[in-house]
């Protein structure tokens, strides 16, 4: 058996499209055009704080998930300056009921598009149903519905709880919430909902939707995935040099700052830039005063 598992591992290091033992396996932006798992070679995930077009902060995983770098990234934000940022506006891959949770416990004002949210922008996503202040959960046709123990099946999320309403055969509405129900003739609908994400997810919309939150989704595109695209294209860095995950940590830890004095510089390049035009204009109209 020894000699078993180790030939396995030999095998398995020697895949070509597998050379780092520390990496995982990923389906990645360009392999996304291809089709899901059509190609998923060896990666790590560089998960980055931007703030003000510069990047404070930086942590590389292993996880092929979003959501689950986001508590670690926080921690280390705060354990690096002391505090945590006030507001927080981020791609639904963070959408979690672990990290909404994190938010509302550290003060931080929820700006995370939920995963319905691109649905949501065409006009493509109607609530089947929404919560009254007991947190009974009331269909679209205005029904409550009841609070089941179990059925028959185990929870498929955190936190989530099964609502029976019965008798939906004259509903008006039946086509469109059973269109994702295999049987089209049964007269009953059962909801699975998690009322606490319900309401962290309708919290975020609403953010999202004000005056500041239109503010902070139109920064975050051009200064997070902004920053991506400065290190990748900008700077030719596409993949890293290096191999383990010690080394990668250490190889990111030195492109992130690059790229903040990058960004310094060419500020400062702009402000020289704009002191001298400044000048100028303020000498041709001196000039244009001793004419007169």
């Amino acid at each position: 058996m020894q000699n078993l598992i180790r030939y396995a591992t030999v095998l398995f290091l020697l895949n070509p499209g597998k050379t780092d033992k520390d990496a995982t396996a990923m389906c990645l932006k360009a392999d996304y055009y291809s089709g899901p798992g059509s190609n998923m070679p060896a990666a790590y995930s560089l998960q980055i704080v931007v703030s003000k077009g510069l990047i404070p902060d930086y942590l590389v995983f292993q996880d092929r998930a979003d959501s689950k770098t986001f508590i670690p990234l926080l921690d280390s934000c705060h354990a690096d300056y002391g505090s945590f940022p006030e507001k927080l506006c981020a791609d639904s891959g963070y959408d979690s009921l672990d990290n909404y949770r994190y938010m509302a416990a550290e003060g931080i004002e929820n700006y995370v598009k939920p995963q319905i949210w691109q649905k949501m922008v065409r006009g493509e996503y109607i609530d089947l149903y929404s919560f009254d202040e007991e947190q009974n959960l009331i269909c679209l046709n205005g029904r409550k519905a009841v609070k089941l123990d179990s059925y028959g099946t185990h929870s498929r999320g955190k936190g989530t709880k099964f609502y029976h309403i019965e008798n939906c055969n004259e509903c008006k509405f039946k086509p469109y919430c059973m269109r994702c129900i295999a049987d089209k003739e049964r007269q009953d609908r059962v909801f699975e909902v998690c009322c606490e994400l319900y309401e962290f997810k309708k919290q975020a919309v609403r953010n999202l939707l004000s005056p500041k939150g239109i503010e902070m989704r139109i920064n975050r595109l051009p200064q997070a995935e902004g920053a991506f695209g400065v290190i990748k294209q900008d700077m030719d860095y596409e993949r890293v040099r290096r191999k383990d995950f010690d080394n990668v940590s250490a190889e990111c830890m030195l492109v992130c700052p690059g790229y903040n004095i990058r960004k310094l510089f060419l500020f400062s390049k702009g402000k020289e830039k704009q002191i001298i035009g400044l000048h100028q204009q303020i000498l041709s109209l001196k000039f244009r005063r001793k004419l007169i």
